[in-house]
């Protein structure tokens, strides 16, 4: 029996397409030049572009400029794994513009440099003097990644907060109380 056949028919869950990837090509000095891993050069930055929320090339352009600075380890070249899977969470945003590719790309870096710091925690990096230290500033960096999530979640649901209005009429001797009651089986009062 092959794999597929253990597979239901149809998947319950909306499949998404590969997203955009990119390939190193050179670096000179500080500055990294990108290229297609496969697709012709048109229809690769036109995926970047979807990729990204935008219609502009020098957006795409500086987006990886920041996402291959962010990818860098310490004392490590870039990563074309690690700028690729950074492009792989910005496309789970599915920014629609610019300022929604910011935050998104804001948040793939502070995830980037999050799990950079845990793993030197893991890895003893400096030994147990600077363990406070790296735990802080890891869970600086997961506040400041969660902070970043909202704040996306907002900007894409408009900041909407629903606020329910209910008329109460108390009449003349009546008593009213405001405000949430929950009653306890057994321990009302009479």
């Amino acid at each position: 029996m092959s794999k597929l056949e253990n597979l239901p028919a149809k998947s319950p869950r909306r499949r998404r397409t590969r997203p955009a990837t990119v390939r190193i090509e050179d670096i000179r000095g500080n500055v990294v030049s990108f290229g297609s891993p496969g697709p012709p050069e048109v229809t690769w930055r036109n995926q970047l572009k979807a990729a990204f929320g935008t219609a502009s090339d020098e957006f795409v352009d500086m987006a990886l400029q920041h996402l291959e600075r962010a990818a860098r380890m310490p004392s490590e070249a870039a990563s074309d794994l690690a700028i690729n899977g950074a492009i792989a969470m910005i496309t789970a945003f599915g920014p629609k513009n610019e300022v929604e590719s910011a935050l998104a790309l804001q948040a793939a870096c502070t995830h980037m440099a999050a799990m950079a710091v845990m793993s030197r925690i893991g890895g003893a990096g400096g030994g147990s003097q600077r363990l406070p230290g790296l735990a802080s500033a890891s869970a600086k960096l997961l506040r400041a990644y969660c902070t970043q999530i909202e704040t996306y979640r907002r900007v894409r649901g408009g900041g909407e907060q629903n606020i329910r209005v209910e008329h109460v009429h108390v009449h003349e001797g009546g008593q009213a109380i405001v405000g949430a009651v929950q009653s306890r089986a057994g321990s009302m009062d009479r």
